[in-house]
């Protein structure tokens, strides 16, 4: 599966020219497929129907200029790699609040762009390697990883995610608000059981980071302490040995700081 690369920069000599340097990295050049902007407005369009990797984005563009574009990218997507890429503008305070990872300068000599291109190919292809939950909040597509999640339950033939306080900060969104996610439970479960999630009854699972308290039927999870949470039979023993587990595993992690 390729890794989708957004460049968006009103000068096509300059997209085309971006492109071109970072196909030069021929270790990862089979893996990456690009799409160009010619405006922020045309690549946050295409952010509801594509997910990307990475996002090369130009400062000083017409219709809306490259901070205000990321401002909007990161209520999308904050996990997504962000790169600009400008020819004259200096980084202000406000351009590091976006959370770039890099900020690239047109007229670097090519081994010092080289080295940064490199850098956001690595980090990319490190992020990658954690699973990214496509949901849809109000009419409008959100990305999700495991540690945004707090638990997900069976919601007809659907799926419903709750997140807790700080990925609704870092997303932009109020915590109540309804998040769907079209996969099934058992699905989302394979996908997330090796990040800390467990399967407790059939219509939910949850993220162990997130237990508060946990007593022989029933737990609580932070955030939604008004909310008891019961065991199903059937899953109780194997749910009680995956906690300890975890729980081991957090303070072996302690030890060793």
């Amino acid at each position: 599966m390729p890794f989708e690369i957004a460049v968006c920069d009103d000068s096509a000599i300059d997209r085309r020219q971006l492109i071109e340097r970072i196909k030069k990295i021929k270790a990862y050049e089979p893996m990456l497929h690009f799409h160009e902007y010619e405006h922020g407005t045309a690549l946050l369009e295409a952010m509801n129907q594509i997910r990307f990797s990475a996002i090369f984005l130009d400062v000083q563009m017409e219709r809306i200029d490259g901070e205000k574009t990321a401002e909007e990218i990161r209520k999308i997507d904050n996990d997504v790699i962000l790169v600009f890429n400008t020819g004259y503008a200096e980084p202000s305070p406000h351009s590091f609040e976006v959370q770039p990872y890099r900020y690239m300068k047109k007229n670097m000599n090519n081994e010092e762009q080289e080295r940064y291109i490199m850098d956001v190919l690595e980090k990319m292809v490190q992020s990658e390697t954690v699973p990214v939950l496509l949901v849809k909040c109000e009419g409008k597509k959100l990305y999700l990883r495991p540690n945004d999640i707090v638990y997900i339950e069976k919601c007809n033939k659907t799926t419903r995610a709750y997140i807790s306080e700080s990925a609704a900060k870092k997303h932009q969104v109020d915590v109540n608000q309804e998040f769907r996610i079209s996969d099934k439970l058992e699905k989302l479960y394979h996908i997330l059981e090796p990040y800390g999630f467990g399967y407790p009854h059939d219509s939910y699972i949850i993220n162990f980071e997130y237990i508060l308290g946990c007593t022989d039927k029933e737990f609580t999870l932070e955030g939604y302490e008004n909310i008891s949470f019961r065991f199903a039979r059937s899953k109780a023993v194997e749910f009680k040995k995956q906690l300890q587990r975890f729980w081991n595993s957090k303070l072996e992690e302690i030890r060793r700081k």
